[in-house]
């Protein structure tokens, strides 16, 4: 089973060559669906709503969305405290939801936040009620549960950008008792891949690039992501001036003790 994960699109901070160059590159490589990890906006405006939409509309696939920071209204600090993820639903609110695709279920979690009680209101947070209904919807579905939200829950090695997520360690360790081998996440605007084992049991945390130009340690890229019985390969992509070019593909298999099947 296949998935396209991206992340990062910042429509308005992305040009039309990368947006039409990935739309190529991932209709030459279909798969079961397109996972979206967060921050299809650069200020959650409704012009940038509606051009995002238009984009993943015309990959064609059927589609699962998170939304990450960017998806809340910059230049409008009431609605961002508010109300800040009013027009992102109106936007993609359909695209909000578990999704099933080949083998798998995939499960939304929002971490992102319009305002926090801390100077950076761009880090994640992880509601751990919400955390739990989507593990318990995963362990119920009978396929191999995947969750997909914008912010790592803890650092990641060698990444572009050190993420701090509000009760990231509890989330981790809880999702590393439960049936979820796969954290798919945006944020970082890197491609990465980690085994995370944070007591007893483990996951599998995979960060996209970014479809936009704000760069960090990577030029913009997506992953395709190969999933079978015993685990998981990820090719990133990554532009090159005119096209999407494969990078080495990563292999990761599950272990024994965390087989999802």
């Amino acid at each position: 089973m296949r998935l396209i994960h991206v992340s990062d699109i910042h429509v308005g901070a992305t040009s039309e060559a990368i947006l039409d160059a990935a739309h190529q590159a991932i209709k030459a490589h279909p798969g079961a669906a397109l996972v979206v990890s967060g921050d299809l906006t650069q200020r959650g405006s409704r012009d940038e709503f509606r051009r995002a939409r238009d984009w993943v509309d015309a990959v064609k696939l059927p589609t699962i969305v998170v939304p990450g920071n960017h998806d809340t209204p910059l230049l409008h600090p009431g609605h961002r405290v508010f109300k800040p993820f009013d027009r992102y639903r109106d936007y993609f609110g359909d695209l909000t939801r578990p999704l099933n695709a080949g083998a798998a279920r995939l499960l939304p979690l929002n971490t992102a936040r319009g305002w926090q009680s801390r100077a950076n209101w761009a880090e994640g947070s992880v509601a751990l009620d919400e955390l739990d209904e989507m593990i318990s919807e995963g362990a119920d579905s009978g396929a191999v549960p995947i969750m997909v939200c914008h912010h790592p829950f803890t650092p990641f090695s060698g990444a572009g950008l050190t993420t701090r997520t509000r009760r990231g360690d509890v989330a981790s360790e809880r999702l590393a008792r439960s049936p979820v081998r796969l954290l798919m996440t945006g944020h970082v605007h890197t491609p990465h891949i980690e085994r995370i084992a944070p007591g007893s049991g483990e996951y599998i945390a995979l960060s996209a690039g970014t479809l936009s130009l704000r760069l960090r340690a990577s030029p913009p890229g997506f992953n395709i992501v190969d999933i079978d019985a015993d685990g998981l390969s990820v090719a990133p992509y990554t532009y090159n001036h005119e096209t999407f070019e494969p990078l080495p593909t990563a292999r990761l298999d599950w272990t024994e003790a965390s087989d999802p099947g």
